[in-house]
């Protein structure tokens, strides 16, 4: 995404905040890494860059609403993202080939491209959007999923399937009780 990089040396030594609300920060990598991810409030992030010695430090705010399915029932379920994140990179060693194919193995925010450094903010955001995403969404939390032979969504009712259409290596245990 090399709408959302930025030459270094363009950033205001006593750092600089930049806005985005460009959504195809977002819509592209979820089309490409195929994440059932929908946006439902715009995101918008601001990001400030502080140029250092050694790196840069990354400050900032992603803000917006996305739909997700269900871990248990699959029904779309709608999640606010709203997150803070502090982030420092170092810059490339001076040693690195002036070949941006290399410092991809190693996902850097920041790269040399002949002889610049590059600030990839796009993938900072993409990065930090990501982490922000919940790892086991669900649409509330007594969700009973959805019924293993016939597949209906248990929270709307029982589905009617026989107690014998079970799994019957469990079924020595239907019986037992505890005392």
């Amino acid at each position: 995404m090399k709408d959302f990089q930025m030459l270094l040396r363009d950033v205001s030594q006593n750092g600089q905040t930049f806005q985005y609300n460009n959504q195809s920060i977002w819509l592209e990598p979820l089309k490409e890494f195929h994440i059932a991810c929908k946006i439902v409030e715009p995101l918008e992030a601001q990001v400030f860059i502080l140029p250092e010695e050694e790196g840069c430090l990354f400050r900032g705010k992603i803000h917006g609403k996305v739909a997700v399915p269900c871990d248990r029932c699959a029904e779309e379920t709608e999640f606010t993202i709203d997150c803070s994140f502090d982030e420092f990179e170092d810059y490339p060693d001076e040693s690195a080939q002036d070949e941006r194919e290399d410092l991809l193995e190693d996902n850097r925010v920041i790269f040399k491209e002949k002889n610049a450094v590059i600030v990839d903010v796009g993938a900072l955001l993409w990065e930090e959007f990501a982490l922000a995403l919940p790892t086991k969404p669900l649409c509330r939390k007594d969700c009973k999923g959805v019924c293993p032979t016939c597949g209906k969504n248990l929270n709307e009712g029982l589905c009617g399937c026989e107690e014998e259409g079970k799994d019957p290596r469990f079924a020595v245990l239907r019986n037992l009780k505890i005392q």
